[in-house]
């Protein structure tokens, strides 16, 4: 195998490590692209072999880069890489900042945490940041451009001691509330709370047996009728939040700080929890609703429905009542909900996933 002036060989092996799930998603589309984007970006002087592999990564969010590296390195092939590039949906965070990469040029290692690249274009941003470290990896910066580097798709570089006659390895962050935001952004993608309304089927069942009752009762016609834009908006917000808290209290998913878990990281997982079980929450909402218009269209007839409102029906009576009935049906999905097997509810709670990670190191 030939090598380069700087030494490294010139076909290069590239190993992809990824946690289960969305990262081995994402590990598998970057990898069908990463020759060809390397070459672009590199220049064509090297041949890429890329190569993906699943495994967790089972390690504490603050974990400094010398234990990153050996949790990293067990789970790279024995032979046969030159780079090693983790992939984990872990959120990782150096005090409050988002931590989006770990470099050590020395070892030819780097660890990528998905949540803080953002809840958008996460394939293409996966991409042009393995690209990044890949770069950094075979390129170290030099001393002059270590202190306030920046890379776009990663962030800002924070450097740390190095032992004599090594590279120091490096964190790059996402500072301030824009890195906050994204990291939170990123949790709740990596949760892939569309998924949780296909897991509650009997969520599902009971909200719509409770809509099919109110389609058929002239009471709520009137009371839909009557009640006007705001009070239907608050009765909404009101049954979404009832049914996604309905959830959370009911399969246990918040959670309390102590032990491995700190009240800052808590806090985050918690807020994660909400935003993913409400997401989740609105999407079976939605779903209700075009249902449930479709359906008043065809069963209600405008004659009895014009006895019960005093006027012919007209498109947006229909839809007020879908969004009454809509609204109202969310209570009967609570009950549902409390039927639903709780490891299949719990796949939406970033702690869960965490403590059963670290469970089984």
């Amino acid at each position: 195998m030939g090598e380069s002036p700087r030494g490294y060989a010139l076909d290069m092996r590239v190993t992809l490590v990824a946690d289960p799930d969305l990262p081995t998603e994402l590990a598998m589309r970057v990898a069908r692209d990463l020759p060809g984007r390397l070459r672009q970006r590199l220049g064509p002087g090297l041949d890429w072999e890329v190569r993906t592999y699943t495994a967790p990564l089972a390690a504490e969010e603050q974990v400094d880069i010398s234990a990153m590296l050996t949790a990293v390195r067990p789970q790279l092939p024995e032979s046969g890489w030159d780079i090693g590039i983790f992939l984990t949906d872990l959120p990782r965070r150096l005090g409050l900042d988002a931590v989006s990469a770990e470099v050590s040029s020395d070892d030819r290692v780097a660890l990528l945490s998905l949540p803080a690249l953002g809840g958008f274009q996460l394939a293409g941003r996966t991409l042009e940041a393995v690209v990044d470290v890949i770069g950094l990896l075979l390129h170290p910066p030099t001393s002059r451009d270590r202190v306030a580097g920046e890379v776009p798709v990663i962030g800002r570089r924070v450097t740390r001691d190095a032992e004599p006659g090594r590279i120091a390895p490096d964190r790059y962050v996402m500072p301030g509330l824009r890195g906050r935001m994204r990291l939170l952004a990123g949790m709740v993608r990596a949760n892939r709370p569309w998924r949780l309304f296909t897991s509650l089927s009997r969520a599902l069942a009971g909200v719509f047996a409770t809509a099919a009752f109110g389609v058929i009762n002239d009471t709520a016609w009137q009371l839909s009728n009557a009640l006007d834009a705001w009070r239907q908006t608050l009765i909404m917000v009101l049954s979404v939040l009832a049914l996604a808290a309905w959830i959370i209290v009911d399969h246990e998913l918040w959670e309390r700080p102590g032990g491995w878990l700190p009240k800052a990281r808590a806090r985050l997982y918690n807020t994660v929890t909400l935003i993913t079980i409400t997401l989740g929450v609105l999407c079976l909402y939605a779903v209700l609703f075009v249902v449930l218009t479709g359906v008043g269209a065809l069963v209600l007839v405008p004659g009895p429905l014009a006895g019960r409102l005093n006027h012919r029906p007209s498109v947006t009576d229909y839809l007020t009542l879908a969004w009454f009935l809509t609204s109202g049906a969310m209570v009967g999905g609570a009950f549902g909900s409390g039927l639903e097997d709780d490891g299949t509810v719990r796949k939406a709670a970033y702690g869960h996933r965490q403590r059963d990670r670290l469970a089984k190191q």
